[in-house]
């Protein structure tokens, strides 16, 4: 599988259409910087389902999309397609049969991303799962950025561990593995529900169940307590009833009496209207003149307000006029007042200013003479700095040199050190006994495979034993659930069946009878035995005698109550001779009712019809069917009609034939069975967990074994390569320690030197900070003189603010004092004026008030003549009223009587009506209780039986009436559930079944691989550094979890951690790993972008030796700037931005341009 070529349109700097093929095994991206190479790898990664922007050096996915350049104006959508060769069929599934396939991702501004598999639109997860297993993906080792060199090298064990796993090829197991541990948890908890729904089920089943007994005696308890509430309201209407016919024998009596008085009043009336007429005429004029004498009252009233208020009037004006002119007076000596004060300040301004300028004047000089003096300290400073500065750089030279002395020193003394170091480790190495241990264990290693190969295939025999036992198992389960439902199903029928037949059974006063004599007997549909397709037939002809008793023995008609009732069959006189063609001939018993011998039968109507002209009067025909033909009738029944009783014993019959063979033939040896695989797996399992055990341990011993082996052929290597390390060491430490003795003496020399000129430069900086200290005193005194100046100006300036803000306020004080005086003055004169309206002569009002008061007089003796005679006529009313009222209290009084009687005997038909509803309520008639009532009853005593009856209902408490139907519900209910609970047991074992042979798997591909890997690092490493080591090694014991570290010794080194690898070693041990891992699982093209970046010539040569091997079976695309990888490549694609922010592809073929140069 190669990629074949890559199109790009709006990609990053890829705005136009650009196609950039890939048509040999080794491809070199060139070009200067910042011109879009590495979008190349940006796009690749992005389509394989890359989702973090940050890795794609964006801040959001729509970064990726050309955003525009000075030319040109951002695109709305971009897409990149990969095109690869199948050729070689590397893809499986249904893609396999496909030579060439295109994998290609669009995303819009509205970051709505698509993708598409051979120009059909699929999910994100269906690339990424495409590509399972290969080595590609958005994260894969088969593509190496800029900086992931580094990030692989340091990378955590579980970060370092998923590039082992995707060269194993087992990212698609851990896929599978993530998919079924969430199918297990979901599981898990949805058998924690169906647990606590199930409980909980079981819980109300109980309750419903104690609910429905007590709802059953709650309504017999209901039904004897409305048959007594019926009698009880019946013998109540009865008493009710009596009362109410003699009191309206009483009410006709008082009505009577009432007419009588009511006549004799009616005559009085006549002679107390009169009266009352002349009452009503005295009356109005009184009220005349009453009305006159008010109105003259309020002129009176009216004339007296106007004096007195005028008066007052006159008063108050007086007073202001007074007030006013006080205020006016004060005003006028305010004014006078704030002319003066302003004409001294005015003179104080004057005085003021003159010596304000004088000031300003005295302060510009002062401050002339200080600027003087600042600058000739400055350039005083700048002189002393420049020889400060000399100073100081001669004396730290001076100390520099004094360091080196001592650090050579020191260098010295380590120098010696490490050379009797390096002699006492050159003399303490020995690689004999390393040896010997490593062939001991090369030779332990061998039994552990040998060991662990046995325990793994033993584990293997158990579990596909163990398997096939539990898939046994499970088929015997489902076999025996899918029984256990036909089972169910027909004992439903059943019971619905018996149900139906239960409700029918009535004859109860009859049965009890024939109870009391000892006489065994059964219903005629339970007795009658009818040939198989007839019972339709039977039942419409016995109709409603399918109910009848028939007794088992002799029954003597006196011996039964004359009072029952019901049908009963005599067993002495049952017909027992059998007619051909009759319908007693499908009947099985020896005996039964001769009448079915009448009975014609025949298979349809056709036949029916005819044999119809041959019956006789007494005759019938019934079809199979159940139609009925007669003489002169036909009954056709009802073809909706439901099965009758008849019919359902035939069913019920079969059912329960049907349901023990299935018991015994099926359901046993299916339970047995069950038992046996049980057992069975339940040894498979107790050896498959010891078999496991041993597998652990044999693996883990392994794994200890050749971690051993590993670091004891390390360190033989390296006890080898550093006994010549020492020697190349030993050499260059007593050159390095004849050098530092030769530096020091001429540090010596230079310190001398130095000090001499520190002598001369100290007594020149004396002389320079004499003069800077008299500069400074003089400074010093200018600047308290102007400081001086500024205090008195600024004291100056505040004394002139604060007296021209006095100025300004005398002349706002001013102005307010002369309008106020010009408002009172307006005021005093309308005071004036309204003072001379006011006080005009009172002599016409006195008139008019005088007239009024006669007026008055005249008015009021008027009245009491009206008076007077208003008073005799009310004194005849009264004495007529008296009589009057004597009758009238007499019909009140019986009236009231009457209403009495009338509100008790409504009161008692009320009652009496009342009783009524409470009948209709309880739905009962009162002529029937009435006809089935005692001739002597006693209320008390029927009111005591019934509060018995409320107290038995009251002490059931609350009853749940609908308990009985909810029962059956919930109990159906618990079934399904825990069908269900089987179920999802049953899928849950699955699926752990499926984790453990995915982690066996895991395992066992993850060790084989990481084995490989090891290896192929060991072989690599030294090839690419020309020396040093390099192994993996695990973190932790278990395979399923364990982190990967790598461990590099570059030659001649003896680091502790990888960190402490400089550029280029990290550069090539990321890359030695990563070819390890190509070795193995090679993915079908690998991208490299400026990896050699950070190495010499000489490891740049190695790299391209090694790349150029491997390209034999992994196609590389690489990104370089550096020559000779350029030399090594068949293919150059060039990228170039002539145009500002709009990257283009060149592309040449090295071989063809060879050819072309050489030709």
């Amino acid at each position: 599988m190669r990629l074949k070529k890559i199109r790009l349109a709006g990609f990053k700097s890829f705005v136009d259409p650009t196609n950039i093929p890939f048509p040999d095994d080794m491809t070199a991206v060139v070009g200067p910087n910042g011109c879009g190479k590495s979008n190349v790898i940006d796009a690749v990664r992005w389509v394989l389902g890359e989702s973090s922007a940050k890795n794609l050096r964006g801040d959001a996915m729509t970064d990726v999309i050309f955003n525009g350049s000075s030319a040109r104006k951002p695109v709305s959508q971009c897409s990149v397609e990969l095109v690869f060769d199948n050729s070689s069929g590397r893809i499986q599934g249904e893609f396999a049969n496909y030579v060439e396939l295109s994998v290609k991702r669009l995303v819009t501004r509205e970051a709505q991303s698509t993708y598409f598999l051979n120009g059909t639109k699929c999910r994100r997860r269906d690339v990424t799962d495409l590509f399972l297993g290969t080595g590609l993906g958005p994260r894969s080792y088969a593509i190496i950025e800029q900086g992931m060199i580094s990030r692989l090298i340091e990378s955590k064990p579980q970060e370092l561990r998923i590039f082992i796993e995707e060269a194993a090829g087992i990212s698609k197991y851990k896929e599978r593995r993530r998919d079924t541990e969430n199918r297990i948890r979901h599981t898990k908890e949805n058998l924690e529900r169906l647990d606590d729904v199930r409980s909980e089920l079981g819980q109300q089943i109980e309750k419903l169940q104690r609910q429905a007994s007590a709802a059953k005696k709650y309504k017999e308890l209901k039904a004897k307590e409305r048959l007594l509430k019926g009698q009880l309201s019946a013998i109540r209407w009865l008493k009710h009833s009596q009362h109410i016919e003699e009191l309206e024998n009483a009410i006709a009596l008082q009505q009577n009496d009432i007419e009588a008085f009511v006549a004799k009043q009616r005559g009085d009336e006549k002679g107390i209207t009169e009266f009352r007429d002349q009452q009503q005429d005295l009356k109005q004029q009184v009220d005349s003149l009453q009305q006159d004498n008010f109105l003259v009252g309020t002129e009176i009233t009216k004339l007296e307000q106007n004096r007195l208020h005028a008066k007052q009037r006159a008063t108050q004006i007086e007073s202001e006029l007074s007030d006013i002119q006080s205020n006016i007076d004060e005003s006028l000596h305010f004014e006078q007042e704030e002319s003066d004060k302003l004409a001294q300040l005015s003179t104080q301004l004057q005085r003021l200013e003159p010596e304000a300028e004088a000031f300003a004047a005295q302060l510009e000089d002062a401050q002339d003479r200080l600027q003087a003096s600042q600058e000739q300290l400055r350039a005083h400073e700048a002189l002393w700095r420049e020889h400060d500065q000399d100073f100081q750089q001669t004396k730290q030279q001076a100390q520099r040199c004094h360091s080196q002395i001592q650090a050579t020193m020191n260098m010295q003394m380590r120098t010696q050190q490490r050379i009797g170091e390096l002699q006492t480790e050159q003399n303490e190495l020995e690689h004999d006994l390393l040896a010997q241990q490593i062939e001991s264990l090369q030779h332990q290693v061998a039994q552990s495979k040998g060991r662990h190969k046995h325990a793994d295939e033993r584990v293997e025999q158990i579990e596909t034993q163990l398997k096939q036992s539990q898939e046994q198992e499970k088929d015997f389960q489902e076999q025996l659930f899918e029984l256990n439902g036909q089972i169910l199903s027909l004992n439903a029928q059943k019971s619905a069946l018996q149900s139906l037949q239960q409700e029918s059974q009535s004859n109860q006063n009859l049965t009890e009878s024939l109870e009391a004599l000892n006489i065994p007997f059964e219903a005629m549909w339970k007795q009658l035995e009818v040939e198989s397709g007839w019972e339709r037939a039977v039942e419409t002809v016995v109709n409603e005698w399918q109910e009848a008793i028939w007794p088992q023995g002799e029954v003597r008609i006196n011996d039964l109550p004359l009072d029952c009732a019901g049908k009963l069959l005599i067993q002495n006189r049952l017909s027992t001779q059998k007619i051909e063609n009759t319908l007693s001939s499908k009947i099985h018993n020896h005996a039964f009712p001769h009448w079915l011998s009448d009975i014609l039968i025949a298979q349809d109507v056709d036949s029916a019809l005819q044999i119809l002209d041959n019956l006789q009067p007494h005759q019938s025909i019934v079809t199979q069917c159940g139609k009925r033909f007669g003489i002169d009738w036909v009954d056709f029944g009802d073809n909706d009609a439901p099965e009758g009783l008849i019919e359902r014993a035939a069913r019920i019959s079969a059912l329960d034939k049907q349901i023990e063979s299935l018991k015994e033939q099926q359901k046993s040896p299916l339970e047995l069975k069950i038992s046996q695989c049980a057992s069975s797996s339940e040894q498979l399992q107790g050896r498959l967990n010891t078999a496991t055990s041993d597998f652990k341990q044999a693996e883990q011993a392994l794994t200890q074994q050749q971690n051993q082996l590993n670091l004891l052929e390390m360190q033989h290597q390296q006890t080898l390569i550093r006994q010549t390390r020492i020697s190349e060491e030993l050499s260059r430490q007593q050159q390095l320690l004849e050098d530092e003795k030769i530096q020091s003496e001429q540090l010596a020399e230079q310190v001398q030197q130095l000090e001499l000129q520190l002598e001369d430069m100290s007594g020149k900086q004396v002389e320079l900070e004499s003069g800077k200290s008299q500069l400074l005193d003089s400074e010093q005194h200018c600047r308290h003189q102007l400081e001086h100046l500024t205090s008195q100006s600024h004291q100056l300036a505040l004394t002139i603010q604060e007296i021209k803000s006095q100025h300004s306020g005398g002349l706002e004080a001013h102005k307010r004092t002369r309008q106020m005086l010009e408002t009172l003055q307006k005021r005093q004169i309308q005071l004036q004026q309204e003072s001379s309206v006011i006080s005009q002569p009172f002599e016409e009002q006195q008139q008019q008030l005088e007239t009024l008061l006669a007026r008055r007089l005249e008015i009021e003796q008027q009245q009491q003549m009206l008076s007077d005679q208003l008073a005799e006529v009310d004194s005849k009313l009264a004495s007529a009223e008296k009589g009057q009222h004597g009758i009238i209290e007499k019909i009140q009084q019986m009236r009231a009587e009457l209403e009495s009687k009338k509100l008790e005997c409504e009161g008692y038909r009320v009652r009496a009506n009342s009783t009524l509803e409470q009948l209709e309520e309880i739905n009962e008639s009162l002529k029937t209780i009435l006809e089935g009532l005692p001739e002597e009853t006693d209320e008390k005593q029927w009111q005591q039986s019934l509060e018995r009856t409320q107290a038995s209902v009251s002490r059931l408490g609350a009853v749940n009436l609908a308990a009985v139907e909810e029962y059956e519900i919930q109990a159906k209910r618990k079934h399904h559930l825990d069908e269900q609970n089987d179920d999802l047991v049953s899928a849950l074992e699955t699926l752990e079944s499926a984790i453990r042979k995915i982690d066996k798997e895991t395992r066992t591909r993850f060790k084989t691989t990481y084995d490989k890997v090891n290896a192929d690092l060991k072989e690599l490493f030294p090839k690419v550094f020309g020396g040093g080591a390099a192994y993996l090694e695990l973190t932790g014991e278990d395979l399923l979890e364990t982190g990967v570290t790598i461990m590099a010794r570059p030659p001649g080194k003896k680091n502790s951690t990888i960190h402490l690898l400089s550029g280029g070693e990290k550069a090539l041990t990321a890359l030695s790993l990563v070819f390890a891992i190509f070795r193995l699982n090679p993915a079908p093209f690998c991208l490299l972008d400026e990896v050699d970046a950070p190495l010499d010539d000489a490891n740049v040569g190695r790299f391209c030796k090694l790349v150029s091997e491997m390209s034999k079976s992994v196609q590389f695309i690489y990104i370089t700037h550096n020559k000779i990888a350029m030399e090594m490549a068949k293919h150059l694609t060039g990228v170039t931005m002539a145009e500002p922010g709009v990257s283009r592809m060149v592309a040449v073929d090295v071989e063809e341009a060879v050819a072309i140069a050489q030709a």
